[in-house]
């Protein structure tokens, strides 16, 4: 079973690069993704990933954030979907082995919910993505949750025969928590 997907990495965030006053926790974060293949659902997961990140709810014009993703950590739920998602048709890993999210700009909708824009690289094609996001506090944690809908074939993500959605399809959601440590800047 092959699984395509996006990277699965979208955050929150908005313009800027500067170093981040928090930590991301790797261990109780998670980058997930979902797409249909032959009709059915399929789920998997980066495990590898790091991240700049520089959020204050109260402050979201201000939120920074850069997502890098291994592209060689995918799980698809078995060693021959991994094997096929790693290879040129799909995410490239020889010549790409990193997927990027840098977000652009954090609109407040109210009661903890954001709205991110940001760009996602993978390939080397960078698109403009954007989704909801929200941030729940509880001591020193912040964590921020949401998702992010993209079109894998914009990523040239199954080329050739695979570019067929019929077997894969074309929409892929990415779903991610991300837990910070600390306070923002």
């Amino acid at each position: 079973m092959i699984k395509p997907l996006v990277l699965a990495t979208l955050l929150l965030g908005a313009a800027g690069t500067s170093a981040a006053a928090q930590t991301l926790a790797p261990g109780k974060s998670s980058l997930e993704f979902t797409f249909s293949q032959m009709g059915g659902k399929v789920d998997g997961n980066f495990k590898g990933y790091t991240g700049k990140i520089n959020f204050d709810p109260a402050k979201p014009e201000k939120a920074q954030a850069q997502l890098e993703v291994d592209l060689n950590t995918i799980d698809v739920g078995g060693a021959d979907g991994n094997a096929e998602a790693k290879k040129k048709a799909w995410f490239n890993v020889a010549a790409f082995p990193k997927a990027t999210f840098t977000a652009t700009s954090v609109k407040a909708l109210g009661s903890g919910k954001f709205d991110v824009k940001g760009k996602l690289t993978i390939k080397g094609i960078s698109r403009d993505v954007g989704g909801p996001l929200t941030a729940t506090q509880s001591g020193d944690q912040l964590e921020l949750k949401g998702s992010v809908a993209v079109k894998r074939l914009a990523f040239q993500l199954g080329e050739g025969a695979w570019a067929d959605t019929d077997t894969v399809g074309d929409d892929v959601t990415i779903r991610y928590k991300l837990v910070l440590i600390g306070k923002a800047d």
